[in-house]
């Protein structure tokens, strides 16, 4: 059974290969080694640049080791994040970040609202190769997900995790099961925008509506946003770009997965392998 709580929880089994350096066996004859030649070392994955992970590390161990160990693999209270869906299903720190900022205080998991992008960034890093390290030793056959209770699933759905209030069984989720592998379709759900097969469509992007102290509010998608200037491209695929002073002007984001992402601080192990259970029947 893979643990789950979600940076504490998560999925997706996100394939980072390691390239093997050759090694060419000498030629016989004098000096000619006979038999195989020695097993080629793993070289350093150049995903995961050492200065990178050292500096992850290095903000991982002071707000997140005590729980989860100085390694990530797991301490007093935390879970094994080598093993974590969230942080497979991770794109660039993006869900990290999120979820960081939030915290999952039902869980016991603290809000780290001050932790610079550069941070998230290093840590996220520094995770996904504790990911890759941990499928080196492990061997790379994914792990049976399903062993929750699909009627239990379905209860969750219809019911505390609200998800028929945006989607359908006889709709956009008719056959899901037979479309999707197990750990994809869990990863989907978990991290919609960033996990397994895609889901940054524009149906998903962000909206954003800034309203000026004069003029007319302006609406469209979302490009950026600081404290400085929001960007957005509206509905005749114009880039627009505010300069934000405090307040003004007004700026209103709306992200359609906004639902998914209150899931993650409430969502419990038993309640996601239900849930997988469930959506693996929808064939």
């Amino acid at each position: 059974m893979v643990p789950i709580k979600i940076l504490a929880s998560a999925l997706c089994a996100l394939t980072l290969s390691v390239t093997l350096s050759a090694q060419t066996p000498p030629a016989g004859g004098r000096g000619g080694g006979r038999g195989a030649a020695p097993a080629a070392a793993p070289r350093a994955n150049p995903k995961f640049p050492a200065d990178v992970v050292a500096r992850g590390k290095e903000s991982f161990g002071p707000s997140c080791g005590f729980c989860h160990g100085l390694d990530a693999r797991g301490g007093d209270g935390g879970p094994d994040l080598a093993r974590s869906l969230f942080v497979l299903g991770d794109e660039n720190g993006q869900q990290l970040g999120e979820l960081l900022k939030a915290g999952r205080p039902n869980n016991g998991m603290p809000a780290f609202p001050n932790m610079t992008p550069a941070q998230v960034k290093d840590m996220a890093v520094f995770l996904h190769e504790r990911v890759e390290a941990a499928r080196n030793r492990e061997g790379t056959t994914p792990p049976n997900i399903v062993v929750g209770n699909a009627a239990d699933g379905q209860k969750y759905f219809n019911g505390a995790g609200k998800c028929n209030t945006c989607h359908s069984v006889t709709a956009d989720l008719q056959g899901i099961g037979g479309k999707m592998e197990p750990i994809a379709l869990q990863d989907k759900f978990l991290s919609p925008r960033g996990g397994r097969g895609g889901g940054n469509g524009a149906a998903m992007a962000k909206k954003v509506t800034v309203t000026p102290k004069t003029g007319p509010a302006v609406s469209g998608t979302l490009m950026s946003v600081s404290d400085f200037a929001v960007t957005l491209r509206d509905a005749s695929g114009d880039r627009r770009t505010f300069t934000r002073d405090g307040d003004e002007p007004k700026v209103v984001i709306t992200d359609p997965l906004q639902a998914h992402l209150n899931l993650l601080r409430v969502i419990t192990d038993k309640d996601i392998h239900d849930l997988t259970a469930y959506l693996v029947t929808l064939k």
